[in-house]
């Protein structure tokens, strides 16, 4: 129990200690991440491996999904807003109160968006796909098995989402440990097959890739939902709310409150994003198959700002809740500042080292040239967008936890469904500079929300958005 308690952030100003909270955070979120982009990157080599065009259709199902569940899951953005500030202010009641509304919302949000991919599969990868029967029958495999596991990503990740918010960013790490393992293992005996003492594994390709998947989503959801149905555990879900008549509903209409402005900056993320896909299937399989690789590689970088984020969310909401203003200002710089330094450092490794590493998405026996010639140049725009993508991501997730979902929800229309989309088509198409042309459009995406969001953090009104007890 002792143990379980000190896993919440203790408000404090002092820049040492922040640092130290911060760095506590971070660290089991960023590794999280780290563990994602393995099983990622594993699969996508894997997946190169066995077949390029079976690599080229995760430039469809891999954007579609992400998009169609970004979008869905801001609904429960509000979680972390809502458990944090009210560990901070020291109502565990209501913390509790808000896990079980948003667990019940994630799991219904989960059904109902696994069922409308796993219905709409084959019109979803003719839209997004190129005109290539074979990579579109890819796209629509994968789409029906991983819809599957929808509800089991959902809950996984508001479980995540509940555990942080309380300050917990080790649990969720250890089990994504466990999970991505799971996933890699497979991944590794679908995809290619194998011979078992019980008898051949087929070989299944993208559909085994898909089912690994979503086997690990479930794996997560039941055992970061067991964790938090113990009875020892502070945020436990077996523990009773005892909250006054009506306050539960009071909580959840503060959670939809904080989606609207969330479900819309996905909305204008991913709309633009999708737009800015069908750019990239114009320009062929081969294009395709590189920006699949380099966003791979990129993803590295994401993944470990958004573990950052995660501190920062958790130490902003927390010190609001304790109406802290000058520690959630610091602490978030503070996240701000060790994000840029360590995705710079990610950004060039990628550089110097990305000729050899994308060589590794191309199967045995296929000269890796083609892909290696196509995706290289753009590396050096994928280290120069790692600071201001480092910014943008970290400061967007610490307003939302103040409870401004609206400035992320601005910065994201005009970065990513007018600067994104409108230069990817000028750059790569208009002016025939290619794949250039989609990470120039990329890093401009990434430049604009970066001014937009230090300019909001940096007027302040976020600290009068504190949600009220």
């Amino acid at each position: 129990m002792a143990r379980l308690r000190a896993a919440a952030v203790a408000p404090d100003d002092r820049t040492v200690t922040l640092l130290g909270v911060v760095l506590r955070l971070a660290w089991p979120a960023v590794l999280s991440s780290l563990v994602q982009t393995l099983v990622f990157l594993a699969d996508r080599v894997m997946l190169g491996r066995y077949d390029q065009n079976a690599l080229g259709s995760m430039q469809v199902q891999g954007p579609v999904l992400w998009s169609v569940f970004s979008v869905f899951f801001a609904g429960l953005v509000g979680t972390v807003a809502l458990v944090s500030q009210n560990v901070g202010r020291g109502d565990l009641r209501a913390a509790r109160a808000t896990a079980r509304i948003a667990l019940a919302a994630g799991a219904a949000l989960g059904l109902l968006v696994g069922g409308g991919v796993g219905l709409l599969a084959e019109p979803i990868a003719v839209f997004f796909g190129p005109d290539d029967a074979t990579v579109v029958g890819y796209a629509t495999g994968y789409l029906r098995v991983a819809s599957a596991g929808t509800a089991g990503l959902f809950v996984a990740s508001t479980a995540a989402m509940v555990l942080q918010g309380y300050g917990d960013t080790r649990t969720p790490l250890v089990v994504g440990v466990f999970t991505n393992g799971l996933n890699i293992l497979l991944d590794a005996l679908l995809i290619f097959g194998a011979d078992t003492p019980l008898g051949r594994i087929p070989e299944l390709g993208v559909t085994g890739a898909a089912i690994g998947t979503s086997t690990a989503f479930v794996a997560e959801a039941v055992l970061l939902a067991g964790v938090l149905a113990r009875r020892d555990h502070p945020i436990g879900l077996r523990r009773p709310a005892l909250l006054p008549a009506g306050e539960h509903a009071r909580l959840a209409r503060k959670m939809l409150r904080l989606a609207g402005p969330a479900v819309l900056d996905r909305l204008a993320i991913h709309v633009g994003f999708l737009a800015f896909v069908r750019v990239i299937s114009s320009l062929g399989p081969r294009a395709m198959a590189a920006n699949q690789a380099l966003i791979t590689l990129e993803s590295i970088c994401f993944l470990t700002a958004d573990g950052f984020a995660v501190a920062a969310a958790a130490v902003m909401g927390q010190h609001l809740g304790a109406a802290r203003t000058a520690g959630a200002r610091r602490g978030t710089l503070l996240a701000v500042a060790m994000a840029v330094t360590v995705l710079s450092i990610l950004g060039v490794s990628l550089w110097a080292a990305g000729p050899r590493l994308l060589a590794v998405f191309v199967p045995e026996g296929v000269p890796p040239e083609p892909l290696v010639e196509t995706a290289a140049p753009c590396l050096v725009l994928l280290a120069l967008a790692q600071p201001v993508m480092a910014i943008a991501v970290v400061v967007a997730q610490a307003l939302r936890a103040a409870g401004d979902t609206r400035t992320p929800f601005v910065a994201a229309l005009l970065g990513s469904l007018v600067v994104r989309v409108g230069a990817a088509h000028a750059l790569a198409v208009g002016a025939g500079l290619g794949l250039v042309g989609i990470w120039w459009a990329s890093t401009l995406d990434w430049s604009v929300r970066t001014v937009l969001l230090l300019g909001a953090f940096a007027r302040g009104r976020w600290t009068r958005g504190a949600l009220d007890p």
